[in-house]
């Protein structure tokens, strides 16, 4: 079976969101605050920026098997322009298909075309075989991430 990747359009962003609920099965987990309903909410506003491009990978039947998204991001002075893939989520089913390469490509093919000079992936540690997939195509591990969520209580 062949997948086809194509920009996700407006009136499917639930389709989109649940794609992305295949992040949450081990060794990934679900976000404490995650809201469905908000997850749907807010990709149908990034539907219709500029900045942001959605991507989708369906079946020949008109299924999705996989999403990507990629965020143009902040003007690195050390760097220049970067472009984050933010998700890249691909059916239980249909891993190791190709599915995963084609969505990383179209994404980063977006990104170089709109101006980045590199895009930057975060990957959760539990992750090892995303890990040694990105290494496959062509990435290279450059550094560790550290996050803050919340309000401080300072």
């Amino acid at each position: 079976m062949t997948t086809h990747v194509r920009r996700s359009q407006p009136g499917a962003e639930a389709q989109f969101v649940i794609g992305l609920e295949w992040l949450f099965a081990p060794p990934g987990s679900r976000p404490v605050d995650w809201d469905r309903d908000r997850a749907v909410e807010r990709t149908a506003e990034l539907l219709t920026r500029e900045d942001v491009a959605l991507f989708e990978a369906r079946s020949d039947e008109d299924q999705v098997v996989g999403v990507a998204s990629v965020y143009l991001d902040i003007l690195s002075v050390r760097f220049g322009r970067r472009a984050s893939i933010e998700d890249l989520a691909v059916h239980p089913e249909w891993r190791s298909r190709g599915v995963g390469s084609n969505l990383l490509a179209a994404a980063r093919a977006w990104a170089y075309e709109q101006g980045a000079d590199y895009v930057f992936l975060e990957s959760g540690l539990a992750r090892t075989e995303a890990h040694r997939f990105y290494l496959r195509e062509g990435a290279t591990q450059a550094a560790a991430a550290f996050r803050w969520t919340g309000r401080p209580t300072r």
